[in-house]
């Protein structure tokens, strides 16, 4: 048995910014001129933390290819495992895959490193499909006969590129970055987006730093692999190139574990 903490979903909150800009914003618009200049803030800044955040239904790299073996706690209180630094990452799964179109071309190629690195590159000329995915992270059991609570601390580093030929603005490139967290029977408890772009805003260079923190509760013999995946992609029909790389660095997991409260039955509740 494996619990979250909070809700396992798409951080939707420049979603949630746009919408709620855009209902009271116009409900006062005529009113009061301060409150409209305040809610066009507050519209501008959800669009843009929904184009580089997103939401939606892309679970692209979810699922494990490979189960590694995970790595035991070895007891329910006063663990740090510091990752990769102490352990190597243990989920370690690089892919790609390219097809050109018509007198075009098409190249893909990913890379992960134990160390906490990884690269996905995509590239495609005239037409065709190209796309990169890594999948980058650690497994690991509770090997006690105790519930445990354990804290998850994750930092890392990315930049990407995405270009198009494109005089118009169009998906040709994507590029995004997802958390995912599954248990030892595959169900996934949590999915969160770290980044997503396309060139249908514009072609782009970025750099930024992430931090994510959340606890999991796992039951005992209990098993969990937290993993990020990474994808750059390009997908031309004709007439254009695009190109796309995402480059993962210094990824970092601090995981604590400490004793979780017993779970009451309803044997419990008689006198």
């Amino acid at each position: 048995m494996v619990g979250l903490s909070r809700e396992a979903a798409c951080p939707a909150v420049g979603i949630v910014i746009q919408c709620t800009a855009f209902n009271q914003g116009d409900a006062s618009m005529t009113r009061n001129a301060p409150h409209t200049a305040r809610w066009n803030w507050l519209l501008t800044l959800g669009m843009f933390t929904a184009l580089l955040h997103g939401c939606g239904g892309d679970h692209f790299g979810s699922e494990l290819s490979a189960k590694p073996r995970p790595r035991p706690m070895g007891r329910p209180e006063g663990v740090t495992l510091r990752l990769p630094r102490e352990h190597a990452f243990n989920i370690v799964l690089p892919s790609a895959t390219q097809k050109s179109g018509l007198n075009g071309t098409a190249k893909a190629d990913a890379t992960a490193e134990p160390d906490g690195h990884a690269q996905a590159v995509a590239a495609v000329t005239h037409s065709g499909t190209a796309e990169g995915l890594f999948r980058l992270g650690h497994a690991l059991v509770n090997d006690t006969e105790r519930q445990v609570d354990v804290d998850f601390n994750v930092r890392l580093h990315y930049e990407f590129d995405a270009q198009s030929s494109s005089t118009s603005r169009l998906p040709d490139a994507r590029v995004g970055l997802r958390l995912y967290v599954r248990d030892d029977s595959g169900v996934l408890l949590r999915d969160v987006s770290l980044m997503s772009y396309t060139t249908e805003n514009g072609s782009a260079r970025r750099a930024a730093d992430e931090h994510e923190q959340f606890t999991l509760t796992l039951g005992p013999r209990a098993e969990v692999s937290v993993f990020l995946a990474g994808r750059a992609g390009a997908d031309i029909s004709e007439g254009r190139s695009a190109s796309a790389t995402l480059t993962l660095s210094n990824l970092r997991f601090e995981v604590v574990t400490r004793p979780a409260p017993a779970v009451r039955t309803a044997g419990d509740e008689q006198p």
